[in-house]
Order: structure tokens, then C-alpha cells, then sequence
């Protein structure tokens, strides 16, 4: 089939952004199904770095189609400032930016609710602030603001300062913010001037790839491991990263797509709170976050770090019915002695083997390793696979072994063409 996704298979920040990059090399249209502007995909070109936010990948590769979701929550202020970035670039959207009509649409008001709400917490999510939750409320309050709203300026404004007399009403906000937020109102209208005009009938372009057979690649935000139901909850995202939001975010069914990529980090990172079995409070993590530059695209907020966790990953790898896995930053475990993966759970001096069953009792996990002797060359750059060392081999086909599907992709640098394709 000409269809494929890519998923994150932790807690995001896995590398997406490079291989979908990768991967959109000879692809008609790539399509974001889930999320907002609380993603971050960093992509790098020679010497040109690009931090995407809510714009798919694929807007790097010319004549590439980029389609935003119907299960996407989308910022256009956020947008806008996306488009003119990558247009400072001589990267155009003209023509190949479609917003789906029924995709809910993030305001300012969306924003100061999601500030005010982590604010008054005892114990906060560490949401990025964009909205993505309170946009997310509405939609599902069924009193969203959705893309077919951004065609009626006259009526967006009342929709908006209608829902901006209830945030207040129903102490989502101070009152104190109102008239800050009426102003905010009027520059966001203006904002929305200049991306109206991309609202589109989402569906009917997927299904006319389809029909035509024209390739596709469906790219996720976050990780599965962030799902709003299969995730660390309550320390999750307010969608579904995993493929079963594929259908819903998009009208796509499931049976139409061929190859599930889940993207791997060799190692695992979290930004935010919320349980980790596996993360380093040692120097071992400080180095990791050093050399793999671990800071969050979005926020800037340094990533926790850890070992591979393989119980969480295999659990990922069942839930999104993965095909293959893309293992990023391989070359960022280069210089380590030893390099472990959790190969068990231990909660209150019982051995548990699967994620699933130690979900609801993370933090209270003791992580049983498996150790590895480091192979301590450099794989930066590398192309094939027989020419990385045997111990970096041998690190690979072990994960392969126990999560059952083949590492098909190797990424070995943040560069377009580091990286190792089987």
C-alpha cells in the first residue's frame, strides 16, 4: 500500500520530524492527525536548521502536499509565524497548506485558561501553555471554534467574546484579564485574515490520494506513551499520538495503511512531569542530555533522561500494531562504557514483565537492566549497517529480538543523510 505512519513510540521528542523529512522524499501529500502546537519537529538541512511546530515535515520537499487534521488543534498565531518563518527560507506554503474545515482552532482565550488552570494546580502537568487542553474542552463541550469558523470574521468575533464572557463567568480566568484578552482578540482576528484562506475539505483530498493510489505519509505528534488513554495518565497529552487516533484525526481508515514506523529514541527522554521507570539522576544523564543536546524544541525545558525501556516499548509496539521501528540518535550512545536496557519491573519486591500491568503504579518501579558493553566508536554519519561496530550490531538485534518487528531505519546524525536505511 502507498500509505504510511509515523508514530512516536515514548514520550515523544523521538526524532519524527527527520524521518518523516526522510521518508516525504518521494511522497504526494503528508498529514498531521492529532495535536497542536505543542509539538516540536526538528529538521535539519545542511547548515539550515528548522523547528516545525504544527506544519508537517514534508513542507520541506517541494511540490509536497501538507495537510492539517481534523483531530489537530491548531494555533494560528502559532501558524503564521511558522509560514513566514520558513518563507525567510524561500519555503512557500502557497498551494500546498490545507487546515480541515472541522479541525478545532486554539485562541488567546484557550491559552490564559490553560495558564491559569497549571498555575492553581498543587501538582502541575508541565502542559507547554499553548491552549492544547482547554481547545480540546471546548471541542469536546461541543462549543469549539473549528477551521469552517475562520471563513466569518463577524461571527468568529462573537463566538469569541462570548466564550471569553463564560471563561470569566465560570472562573476558567480573572476577570482582571478581560481587557488584555480584547485586545489579543482584535490582533488574532487580523491573524486569521491571513490563513483563512487554507481551510479546505481535508477528506475529499485523502480520499482522492487514495483513489489515484498517490503516496501518503501520516505523521504523529507527541509519543504513545503520552496518549490521553493508553498514557501516563493523568500526565499525558489531550490526544491520541498512537495510530488509533489516525482514523479519527483524519477519516482514514486503518486497513488503508500499509507500513507502521514507530520511531525509538536509543535511548529515552521526558520533558515535563509525570513517571519515568527508567531516568538517570547521575552524571550518566547528564551526559546524555549533553551530547544528545536534550532540550525540548517547544519549550526549551531540559528532557529527563534514561535507558531504553523495553516493556514500555513493546507495549508501544502492540498498541499502534507497529510494522517497523526508525531508532534515532544510535550515535549519541557512542562514547558511554555501558549501556543498559530495563528489561523488567520490580514494585515493592515483585518482578512484573509487562508495562500494562505495572501502568498505574510507574513511580513506584525499580527498573531491572540488562547491561551492554559500549562500543565506543564513532557511528556518526553512517550509512549501512554492516559497517557499524559489532557491539552497536549486537545492541540492535537484541531489541529487535524482543520487540519482535525489525529496525528497519537507523539514524545516526541530525543530518538529512545520516542515516541508515534496510
Amino acid at each position: 500500500m502507498s500509505v504510511i505512519s509515523v508514530v512516536g513510540g515514548q514520550w515523544g521528542d523521538e526524532g519524527k520530524g527527520k524521518i518523516v523529512d526522510v521518508l516525504s522524499v518521494d511522497v504526494e501529500l503528508v498529514a498531521r492527525y492529532q495535536g497542536g502546537a505543542n509539538a516540536g519537529h526538528t529538521v535539519y538541512l545542511g547548515e539550515e536548521k528548522f523547528v516545525l511546530h504544527q506544519i508537517p515535515s514534508g513542507i520541506l520537499r517541494e511540490d509536497c502536499i501538507c495537510v492539517l487534521g481534523n483531530g489537530m488543534v491548531i494555533d494560528p498565531e502559532g501558524l503564521v509565524e511558522e509560514i513566514n518563518q520558513i518563507a525567510e527560507k524561500n519555503i512557500s506554503v502557497d498551494g500546498r497548506l490545507v487546515i480541515a474545515h472541522n479541525a478545532h482552532i486554539v485562541t488567546p482565550i484557550h491559552k490564559a485558561i490553560d495558564s491559569h488552570r497549571e498555575e492553581s494546580l498543587d501538582k502541575p502537568i508541565g502542559t507547554t501553555g499553548k491552549g492544547i487542553g482547554p481547545t480540546y474542552v471546548d471541542k469536546f463541550n461541543r462549543t469549539g471554534i473549528r477551521g469552517t469558523d475562520l471563513l466569518n470574521l463577524n461571527k468568529l468575533e462573537k463566538k469569541l467574546n462570548s466564550r471569553l464572557d463564560d471563561a470569566i463567568k465560570n472562573c476558567e480566568i480573572s476577570i482582571d484579564l478581560k481587557q488584555d484578552l480584547e485586545i489579543k482578540i482584535k490582533n488574532y482576528l487580523t491573524v486569521i485574515s491571513k490563513i483563512s484562506n487554507f481551510v479546505g475539505n481535508v477528506y475529499e483530498i485523502i480520499q482522492s490520494h487514495l483513489d489515484n493510489s498517490q503516496k501518503m505519509l501520516i505523521e504523529g505528534a507527541q509519543g504513545t506513551l503520552l496518549d490521553i488513554d493508553h498514557g501516563t495518565y493523568p500526565f499525558v497529552t489531550s490526544s491520541s499520538p498512537s495510530t488509533g487516533g489516525i482514523s479519527s484525526g483524519l477519516g482514514l481508515p486503518l486497513h488503508k495503511i500499509g507500513r507502521h514506523i514507530g520511531i525509538f529514541k536509543a535511548y529515552c527522554t521526558r520533558v515535563g512531569e509525570g513517571p519515568f521507570p527508567t531516568e538517570l539522576f547521575d552524571e550518566t544523564g547528564e551526559e546524555l542530555r549533553k551530547i544528545g543536546q536534550e532540550f525540548g524544541a517547544t519549550t526549551g525545558r531540559p528532557r529527563r533522561c534514561g535507558w531504553f525501556d523495553l516493556l514500555a516499548a513493546k507495549f508501544s509496539v502492540h498498541v499502534n500494531g507497529l510494522t517497523e521501528i526508525a531508532l534515532t540518535k544510535l550515535d549519541i550512545l557512542d562514547n558511554f562504557d555501558e549501556i543498559k536496557i530495563c528489561t523488567g519491573y520490580k514494585i515493592n519486591g515483585k518482578e512484573m514483565s509487562s508495562y500494562s500491568a505495572s501502568m498505574c503504579d510507574l513511580e513506584n518501579v525499580e527498573p531491572i537492566y540488562t547491561s551492554f558493553p559500549g562500543w565506543k566508536v564513532s557511528t556518526v554519519g553512517f550509512h549501512h549497517l554492516e559497517n557499524l561496530p559489532g557491539k552497536a550490531k549486537d545492541y540492535i538485534r537484541y531489541l529487535e529480538e524482543k520487540l519482535g518487528i525489525p529496525i528497519k531505519i537507523i539514524s545516526t546524525g541530525p543530518a538529512r543523510d545520516q542515516i541508515i536505511e534496510g
